[in-house]
């Protein structure tokens, strides 16, 4: 399979290269800030899209993924509602698979999580640590996690520093208990090996929106609003 990789000379962009490219033909895009002239850096149409640069890239790349009718990964947080609402319209025309953390553990953390806030009273806390050179605070999966646990009203913290790949943790607070949760990213190849899993897979779906909930339990598509 041919890949086009936006953004392959960042961490995780290097990580997800060492593992598809032992299977699949990688085409190695490198981009500047408001540079979007990668597209001519395509030599032949690739069968699919990575792109783990940045929200606003990602809207970029969902255009040429458009015109070329190829499915599109989006690796990266922070779209805003007018980004995301171009990512949903793209979607009816094309497959494409969004997600803040790529890491199978961490879909089946969010899972437990919403098992643990429908049977079990208590106040809600969601804290996560990434390193110091993260944009976003607090997280795209620390958001996610607050939707998904909206109806217990869950409290968010943050903190930035030194190397972490990235850590969360949801306490539930009973009475006379409590309940923790907690999921750590030790290397960045967890999220890589979900993008590789992302990709093998989104080529095989019907045009629509997917996320990490989809490849674990292979549901249909999802909406974002």
């Amino acid at each position: 399979m041919k890949i086009a990789l936006i953004g392959a000379n960042g961490k995780l962009g290097k990580a997800v290269c060492e593992i598809l490219e032992k299977s699949h033909e990688i085409f190695k895009i490198d981009i500047q800030d408001g540079d979007y002239t990668y597209i001519e850096q395509i030599e032949k149409v690739p069968d699919v899209i990575v792109d783990v640069s940045c929200a606003e890239q990602s809207v970029c790349s969902a255009s040429f993924a458009n015109v070329l009718e190829i499915p599109l990964v989006i690796v990266c947080t922070g779209h805003d509602s007018e980004q995301l609402d171009k990512i949903q319209n793209t979607s009816k025309n094309i497959p494409i698979f969004l997600a803040y953390n790529m890491s199978v553990g961490m879909q089946v953390f969010k899972n437990v999580a919403e098992y643990v806030a429908e049977n079990f009273e208590g106040d809600v806390h969601i804290h996560e640590i990434h390193h110091k050179n993260k944009k976003d605070a607090p997280s795209g999966t620390a958001l996610e996690l607050k939707k998904l646990l909206d109806s217990k009203n869950p409290t968010v913290s943050y903190a930035r520093g030194g190397n972490i790949v990235g850590e969360h943790e949801v306490d539930f607070f009973g009475e006379n208990e409590t309940i923790t949760l907690t999921h750590t990213a030790l290397s960045r190849t967890c999220f890589a090996e979900g993008v590789a899993k992302a990709t093998e897979w989104i080529v095989k779906q019907p045009n629509g929106l997917y996320n990490m909930q989809n490849l674990v339990k292979k549901t249909e598509e999802i909406q974002l609003n």
